[in-house]
């Protein structure tokens, strides 16, 4: 038998989103408009942080995008609404990297070591972005829970794709996604003491995180019922019935 897993790749929309169309056409172009805008200013902050790195301000966002303090307020409350909508962006990046790798015709270690090689490779090209999103602008409380909330739709399709590995295989594929936020966590733990830390190469990062990922998945598996075999394909065969 075949298992369909529906996976999201939209990230969780916040603050920074703009309400959706109205039915009013003169309304619903302004939004359009604004909603144009706004990505591009984000756009523009994501490059001025590329280059002024993770504590950059409001006047290295306005000198990249190239327009007036006034214009950016215009579109975005505050600095933290727009951080909000770049955060939400970056968590974007990552969902449209990655879960393309969730591919359940590959072998159970593959999937891990192509699924770390996609975020370490979009972390290695732009470090600044990875460090703003994980570190700089997320140190009170309500910050920490706006991250993790950003970051739940990639940790609500890794937790759907161990559940249908695990249950389709006769085992326990039930709440799955504290496992899966742990495994997260620490993965974006590691990358960022490479990033700051290089002491070895981007390969040998990837190589070790698998060792580690795949360690845990197949000791969680095993103790919800199924032995998974690392060089074997995860697709099962097709329900005759």
């Amino acid at each position: 038998m075949t298992y369909d897993c529906p996976v999201s790749t939209e990230a969780n929309a916040g603050r920074g989103r703009l309400p959706g169309p109205t039915g009013d056409a003169r309304s619903d172009r302004w939004l359009e408009h604004r909603a144009t805008v706004r990505a591009e200013l984000v756009e523009a902050t994501l490059r001025a942080i590329d280059e002024y790195g993770p504590d950059l301000s409001i006047d290295d966002v306005v000198k990249t995008a190239e327009i007036p303090r006034p214009k950016l307020y215009r579109f975005f409350n505050d600095k933290d609404a727009l951080f909000d909508a770049v955060s939400e962006r970056v968590q974007e990046m990552v969902i449209e990297r990655v879960v393309p790798h969730f591919d359940l015709t590959d072998t159970a270690r593959g999937m891990v070591r192509s699924a770390l090689t996609a975020y370490i490779g979009l972390v290695a090209e732009r470090p600044n972005v990875f460090r703003f999103l994980v570190s700089s602008h997320f140190s009170d409380s309500s910050s920490t829970m706006a991250l993790l909330d950003g970051g739940r739709p990639l940790s609500d399709a890794a937790a759907a794709v161990a559940s249908v590995i695990v249950g389709g295989r006769g085992g326990d594929g039930e709440n799955l996604e504290f496992f899966v936020d742990a495994v997260l966590g620490a993965v974006a733990l590691g990358v960022l003491r490479w990033l700051n830390e290089p002491t070895i190469s981007k390969d040998a990062l990837v190589e070790q995180l698998t060792v580690f990922v795949w360690g845990a998945t197949s000791a969680t598996a095993a103790a919800r019922g199924v032995v998974l075999d690392p060089d074997e394909r995860l697709s099962l065969p097709e329900n005759t019935d």
